[in-house]
């Protein structure tokens, strides 16, 4: 625990005060009366800070980013936000990737970013989904703060997308396209992601008035829903096949590497897309420079602003401004593509 932390929950106490208000007095922030903020500048003196820095700085923190998977291309975005943020909020940020088999080893000091081992790690953000376990044992040192991943029954705070204006969004633009029969491919269990958007894809069907058929919701496996690159084999590719042929013409898929596979494993049996059948994706991201095979109509969310978004709340973390648990949710934007039909 930093001397920071410490101090600023002593000056409150001694003084009656909430950690907020000794934050905000600390920092020079509105809103504090000048008495309040002279009481505090003096217990904190009193502490062993100096003036200047109570008056004109706010606290450098190191801040850690852990992300995990086979490549690093999803994690850009969200890098370039928190590293914007991190200039104004006073902060450097560390990243180190871990690949999915690796991923036990950062609660091993010997496989560990030497930051964490040398202890000048405040807080942490977790970029894709991380074993349960891990993400309770990091909460228990650190404040962290996940982007996407929900780790129910945790104390980390989530920052993500809203699935459910999302999915709104995808199914009006179906229907408005002539679209009769939506069908959701892509619902995992074991991923929270994946069971948000899909109770945002019930909640929209029932809101434009349309049936919703369970027999028209497609499974996969959480290898499946966790692939970086196309697949093109199992039950789920096999069933969504059967079901384009009985009468779905429109597949919400609750990831664009999910409509991505689909696509193609529709393509290669012969269905056109969408003459045929119509394929959005959620969460549409593309590799700086690489220009897209297909452009799927889909969801865009501001991945930069959700790492922006985490720095941020990770700050109430550390300063112990906010104790909580939060979700904050960012809006999403309904991006056409050429994989569904043109709105009527």
């Amino acid at each position: 625990m930093s001397k920071r932390r410490t101090n600023l929950r002593e000056i409150a106490q001694k003084l009656g005060l909430s950690a907020s208000t000794v934050s905000r007095s600390l920092r020079d922030l509105p809103g504090i009366h000048p008495e309040t903020r002279q009481q505090i500048l003096d217990m904190a003196q009193q502490l062993g800070y100096r003036g200047g820095e109570l008056l004109n700085q706010k606290r450098f923190s190191n801040i850690l980013t852990l992300s995990q998977g086979i490549g690093f291309d999803t994690d850009h975005e969200y890098l370039a936000g928190m590293s914007s943020a991190a200039i104004s909020l006073n902060m450097s940020l560390i990243s180190h990737h871990y690949r999915p088999e690796e991923c036990l080893n950062v609660l091993k000091p010997e496989h560990q970013p030497r930051a964490l081992t040398a202890g000048h790690v405040d807080g942490i953000v977790l970029i894709h989904r991380w074993p349960d376990e891990i993400a309770r044992a990091l909460r228990e040192r650190f404040p962290v703060v996940s982007i996407i991943h929900d780790y129910s029954g945790s104390d980390v705070d989530v920052v993500s997308l809203d699935d459910r204006g999302g999915m709104d969004l995808l199914v009006g633009h179906l229907r408005q396209s002539g679209c009769k029969r939506l069908g959701f491919f892509g619902l995992s269990p074991q991923m929270t992601w994946s069971r948000s958007r899909f109770a945002g894809y019930a909640d929209a069907m029932i809101q434009h008035e349309q049936e919703l058929r369970m027999r028209d919701v497609v499974e996969v496996t959480l290898a499946e829903a966790l692939a970086e690159s196309e697949f093109q084999s199992g039950a789920a590719m096999g069933r969504a096949l059967e079901l384009t042929r009985g009468g779905v013409d429109g597949w919400i898929c609750a990831s664009e590497m999910l409509a991505r596979s689909l696509h193609d494993y529709l393509s290669r049996s012969g269905i056109k897309i969408p003459k045929d059948v119509s394929i959005t994706g959620f969460h549409s991201s593309q590799s700086p420079g690489t220009p897209p095979r297909v452009l799927f109509t889909s969801t865009e969310g501001p991945s930069a602003e959700l790492g922006a978004a985490a720095l941020r709340r990770l700050v109430h973390r550390i300063e112990g401004t906010d104790a909580s648990r939060r979700i904050i949710l960012l809006p999403c934007t309904l991006r056409p593509g050429n994989t569904t039909r043109k709105v009527r």
